[in-house]
């Protein structure tokens, strides 16, 4: 087994039985969708200082990019995300599964909002970097390793969605609205897809930064959606809005698909595999 493959399989596999064993050990309590956030960081510290040799450990968290900020993607992190979760509240309202509800568009009421939606968005950064310091920082790279950065995009995002499935099936605190057939493979294809952008930000910038503000800012504009609207019915908005809504899957499978098709970052899986055809193929 290549050590990129061994270092993906220890990880999930260690990732996965916390992400378990938190879902059945406390499936009422809500601080169980806290804990399991960090079950990536979690798996990563085990096997930091269990079976990473101790000349490599710090060469492993120097890939992480912690040190690079990525500044010149973190407008593009944070609106992308927002427009594709807020749109699905949008829809809600035509599909009249939810009303608005009456805000303040007082000048002292727009000044809280942008406050708590600033503070908000540094809390949702700073928690969520304990997850893309596994998925994007850590699971990634290696997949890449062992497929194209494309293909790597969609499984690492996939094995993402998966990792949510304990707390869907098992626990009862965590996107609770809605059937569990239609909920579970929602959420799952949802974030399958919104991996494949936050793949193209790791790419780019080879930080975990933008990576984590971007996973923060989707959840966020999660938190403002379902705040700004009253649902006609808690699991009909389920099934149009949120994580495990279909418009937003739709929106995200949009972008998603136009990432894949033309990122210019992943162009060079294309031209690579061009040249290594060219290298093997018979001379006429």
């Amino acid at each position: 087994m290549s050590r990129p493959l061994r270092e993906a399989t220890i990880y999930l596999a260690l990732v996965f039985s916390l992400a378990i064993g938190i879902a059945v050990a406390m499936p009422h309590a809500g601080i169980n969708v806290l804990l399991s956030a960090f079950a990536p960081i979690a798996a990563l510290v085990l096997i930091t200082f269990t079976v990473t040799p101790r000349g490599r450990r710090r060469a492993v968290w120097a890939e992480f990019g912690l040190n690079r900020s990525g500044t010149h993607v973190w407008a593009f992190a944070l609106v992308v995300p927002m427009l594709l979760a807020g749109s699905a509240y949008g829809v809600a309202l035509v599909l009249d599964v939810a009303d608005l509800r009456s805000l303040d568009f007082t000048s002292a009421g727009v000044a809280v909002w942008s406050l708590n939606l600033a503070s908000t968005l540094v809390f949702m950064t700073v928690l969520f970097l304990a997850e893309e310091i596994g998925w994007r920082g850590y699971l990634l790279p290696r997949v890449q390793q062992l497929s194209s950065r494309r293909r790597a995009a969609l499984v690492t995002g996939f094995v993402h969605g998966c990792f949510h499935l304990p707390l869907l099936l098992i626990a009862s605190t965590y996107d609770e609205h809605g059937s569990r057939w239609l909920v579970a493979p929602i959420v799952v294809a949802t974030i399958t897809m919104g991996g494949v952008f936050y793949a193209y930000l790791w790419d780019r910038t080879h930080s975990v930064w933008p990576v984590a503000m971007a996973h923060g800012a989707v959840n966020t504009a999660f938190g403002i959606g379902a705040g700004a609207v009253v649902a006609t019915s808690e699991a009909d908005l389920a099934y149009v809005a949120g994580e495990s809504g279909i418009a937003t899957f739709a929106a995200v499978a949009v972008v998603g698909a136009a990432f894949l098709a033309r990122a210019k970052v992943w162009r060079t899986d294309a031209r690579a595999r061009n040249t290594s055809s060219r290298e093997v193929s018979p001379v006429a």
